[in-house]
């Protein structure tokens, strides 16, 4: 199986949704898993990101048998690159050995940014390092920038996110999972 997380934060608390599905093929999510959490982390620093999303990530990934997961996507960057440009762990990268860490299992984890990484050096994306690829889906001329947590299979999952289901920029699946994190907490305060 297949995860795509997304967070989103409200008045203090995170409200994380993974859309599960089989293949890379899939069109739809086959179903979702959801965690709300207090947000206790620090705000949102700029290449530091996974302070805030790794935990919820963590506790949605103990509602489903993670020895069945085949990737992960996340909303973000696997690696990022520190003041010197050079690549550190991201969001993704810290993620695969959290997962390593606590389960002993070496799952890929893909980041999917749609904004560029910006530090005073320029983002790595040549083939050598395959550390960033850029990807134009339908007629977008705004790229997403695809990451993973083994730097020599970027250019598969590159290749795995552009052939995803749906017309736009933004694949379906991604989409419907942004989409179910955002409503999250719109449902619970109708509870």
């Amino acid at each position: 199986m297949i995860i795509a997380f997304d967070t989103y934060y409200y008045e203090g608390f995170s409200y994380t949704v993974g859309g599960v599905f089989e293949t890379w093929n899939d069109e739809k999510v086959k179903y979702y898993i959801t965690s709300k959490r207090e947000c206790k982390e620090a705000d949102y620093e700029p290449g530091e990101f996974y302070k805030r999303e790794l935990p919820c990530i963590m506790q949605c990934l103990s509602m489903v048998n993670v020895a069945e997961i085949t990737s992960i996507i996340v909303d973000g960057y696997a690696w990022v690159v520190d003041e010197e440009g050079k690549a550190k762990p991201g969001l993704g990268k810290k993620l695969h050995d959290a997962i390593v860490d606590k389960y002993g299992l070496n799952i890929s984890v893909v980041g999917v940014a749609k904004n560029r990484f910006s530090t005073k050096e320029d983002f790595p994306t040549n083939k050598e390092t395959m550390t960033c690829i850029e990807v134009l889906r339908g007629e977008s001329e705004k790229p997403l920038y695809i990451t993973c947590s083994h730097m020599g299979y970027t250019e598969h999952y590159a290749a795995n996110i552009a052939n995803m289901a749906g017309y736009y920029r933004i694949p379906d699946i991604i989409k419907a999972v942004d989409s179910k994190t955002r409503d999250m907490h719109l449902v619970e305060s109708e509870e």
